[in-house]
């Protein structure tokens, strides 16, 4: 009997030496985890740097200690995770990992704020994108606006789109460039639907995040495993946001289709139109950070899909840097080379692009 019992202790320490990882194996995995968690936060950081010491706005290569919060916080991080891979590659396991959880812990706090961030972010933007973006212009449209005056059954398609008109016998009683509200009216309001969808599945990610600490017993304490969860869910609830900006950034698109017009003149300036009162209003020059020239011969423009989002004035200003970072670009690195042609003095000369200007784009949310 006795010797049965032994055998069978010894068989459950066996299996549970076998079945315990070396801290090699740990730290191996935990630095390709961080490494991952570092890339992904790159564009993002570099994005939305934060103010610095003296709650200033950042450029994106500001000096040190003139950096943003963020930024500063994401060097912090990086310099954590090297000094890991220091000693892991010289074999120091314990220290390695020791460095790697430490740096586990900052990217939990990195994320838990930045997370935030875009959801407030994502919210405002789908709040102003509900809302006209140019009241004085008669032809813009809240979204409200599009659903109660273009949809099936209201006057402008029952009386006006639905009536055969012989021309040019009969004359037009609409103006033609409110024609595309009835063709984008559902995808508007879809985009609106799916948008504040995406924002709430974020703010679930988000909660369930914080939720775990207060999940645990008393006498447990957060373990690497449980700080994974929590990074991961707000990373979820960060990329569900862009999504929801997507959505936002959409229905921009699909509200002012003619606000691009400028990238199509030699002048870059607005499309002109007529007031409430019948009277032209002639069109304006376009700003992209800060500058006019004629950028219907950049060569770095591209139109449809494929167009950069600092060239997209149908967006407002302060939501194009959110339009480049949804696609995982940093806005200030793509303006200075595709704007101010950064790496192409000579095509800089010949189109007369001006130099970026000193207070140039910097706003850092």
């Amino acid at each position: 009997m006795k010797h049965s019992i032994l055998i069978i202790l010894l068989t459950f320490a066996t299996n549970g030496f076998l079945s315990a990882e070396s801290v090699s194996s740990k730290a191996y995995k935990k630095r390709i985890e961080l490494l991952t968690y570092l890339r992904e936060l790159e564009p993002m950081i570099k994005n939305f740097r934060g103010e610095d010491a003296e709650g200033k706005p950042t450029a994106l290569n500001a000096p040190e200690g003139k950096e943003g919060f963020r930024l500063k916080k994401y060097n912090e991080l990086r310099r954590i995770y090297q000094e890991g891979l220091q000693y892991y590659f010289e074999g120091n396991f314990n220290s390695a990992y020791q460095r790697f959880l430490e740096c586990q812990v900052g990217v939990e706090k990195v994320t838990e704020e930045l997370s935030q961030l875009y959801v407030l972010r994502a919210e405002e933007m789908m709040k102003v994108a509900m809302e006209k973006k140019n009241p004085a212009n008669p032809l813009d449209k809240a979204l409200l606006d599009v659903s109660i005056e273009y949809g099936k059954g209201s006057y402008f398609r029952h009386d006006v789109l639905d009536q055969a008109r012989e021309a040019p016998f009969s004359r037009r009683m609409y103006d033609p460039k409110e024609v595309h509200y009835v063709y984008n009216k559902y995808d508007i309001e879809k985009n609106m639907e799916l948008g504040y969808k995406h924002l709430g599945l974020a703010k679930e990610a988000r909660i369930t995040a914080l939720k775990v600490e207060k999940n645990l017993e008393k006498h447990q304490k957060l373990q690497p495993s449980h700080r994974k969860y929590r990074i991961e869910n707000y990373f979820a609830a960060i990329n569900l946001c862009r999504d929801s900006k997507a959505n936002a950034i959409n229905i921009y698109k699909l509200k002012y289709p003619y606000d691009n017009y400028y990238l199509n003149n030699s002048q870059g300036k607005s499309e002109a139109r007529i007031d409430e009162t019948g009277k032209p209003v002639e069109g304006e020059p376009v700003k992209v950070d800060g500058v006019t020239y004629d950028f219907s011969k950049n060569p770095y423009i591209k139109f449809d899909n494929r167009l950069q989002a600092m060239f997209d004035v149908r967006v407002p200003e302060e939501y194009r840097v959110d339009h480049a970072d949804l696609r995982g670009r940093v806005y200030d690195i793509d303006s200075e080379n595709m704007v101010f042609f950064k790496y192409d003095q000579e095509r800089k000369k010949q189109l007369n692009v001006p130099n970026k200007p000193a207070t140039g784009s910097t706003a850092t949310p």
